[in-house]
């Protein structure tokens, strides 16, 4: 018995730290695209970073499963997944080029709420009162952290609740699509929708197809026209689509050692990153209001998280007495 409970400490510890490495991971990218956000195109850094993941997932589609799946089951499904995944990703980092980045991860992090709403709206999921009440407080954390500097009308801000409504959307298609496509499938597709809407974007945009003047910050990450990049800077982007892979890699590890009830609470370092990140590079010190709501979003969702899981054990039991019964009838 002893041993048994040593094991599954190890893999609840593997998972941790393979759910944190890539977090970390991930915060790396965002300090790269923000640094980049007032010299190149978003489309061009999403462009070269997808033509790198790509590759080097269709490697591990090939070295894992021995071929590569590209062809899904649902491909309307795929597509629609692979496009509100790009629509995320870029209005995410449309939204850190204009705002702190502790604030549009905090912002972004309300997606679990949107998928809590959604569940109940789409899914016809059974949501309590209880839970209703704790995604209510998550909103109220969101307008503390935007509401006091009046910026809650901003194009920052809502880019940044655009790509939270759009990651919310996608995790929703992604549990109808597990049971069909394999999750190297639903990654590799992806890679391919961002790496070929980021490319026609760019065109429309070059052939003023599609045409937007503006001087903020978020709308010239945007619009720029893509430029060659100095070697340093070229080999930052390539390095993108390495780290994406990896972190992609050990996310979906840690989701495979490691029971997903154990380690989901730890992603919320991804917002420790974000602070940390954000002073040191542009001395980003978060308000008093921005770490209240922080607080009481991450309480809020965690209290979700918490109420889910619990709800799975007592529908499990349920399950497993029902079963049972005609056991002990005959007995």
């Amino acid at each position: 018995m002893s041993g048994h409970s040593n094991f599954s400490r190890d893999n609840a510890l593997s998972g941790i730290t393979l759910l944190v490495f890539s977090l970390f991971l991930f915060s790396l990218q965002d300090m790269v695209i923000k640094h980049f956000s007032d010299q190149y195109s978003v489309l061009q850094i999403v462009f070269i970073r997808g033509v790198i993941a790509t590759i080097l997932m269709a490697l591990a589609a090939k070295i894992i499963e021995g071929q590569i799946f590209l062809v899904s089951q649902r491909p309307w499904l795929m597509l629609s997944r692979g496009l509100l995944g790009f629509t995320s990703y870029t209005t995410y980092y449309l939204a850190v080029a204009s705002m702190p980045l502790a604030e549009v991860v905090a912002i972004v992090f309300s997606a679990p709420l949107f998928v809590t709403a959604m569940s109940a709206i789409f899914l016809r999921e059974q949501v309590g009162l209880r839970r209703w009440g704790a995604v209510l407080a998550g909103f109220v954390g969101i307008l503390i952290i935007v509401g006091p500097s009046g910026q809650f009308g901003s194009l920052s801000v809502l880019l940044a609740f655009t790509a939270a409504i759009t990651y919310a959307s996608q995790t929703i298609i992604t549990r109808r699509l597990s049971s069909h496509d394999k999750p190297l499938t639903i990654a590799l597709n992806a890679m391919v929708v961002f790496t070929g809407a980021s490319a026609i974007l760019s065109l429309m945009l070059a052939g003023n197809i599609i045409s937007i003047s503006s001087s903020h910050a978020s709308l010239l990450f945007f619009t720029r026209d893509w430029s060659q990049p100095e070697t340093l800077d070229l080999a930052l982007m390539i390095f993108l689509g390495f780290n994406g892979a990896l972190a992609f890699f050990c996310m979906s590890k840690a989701y495979c050692v490691a029971p997903a009830s154990t380690i989901t609470p730890f992603e919320y370092t991804y917002i420790f990153w974000a602070v940390i990140f954000g002073y040191l590079f542009w001395s980003e010190i978060p308000a008093p209001t921005t770490l209240i709501g922080i607080s009481i979003l991450i309480t809020s969702s965690i209290y979700i998280w918490s109420r889910e899981r619990r709800l799975q054990r007592q529908r499990l039991a349920t399950h497993i007495g029902e079963a049972n019964e005609p056991l002990q009838q005959n007995t």
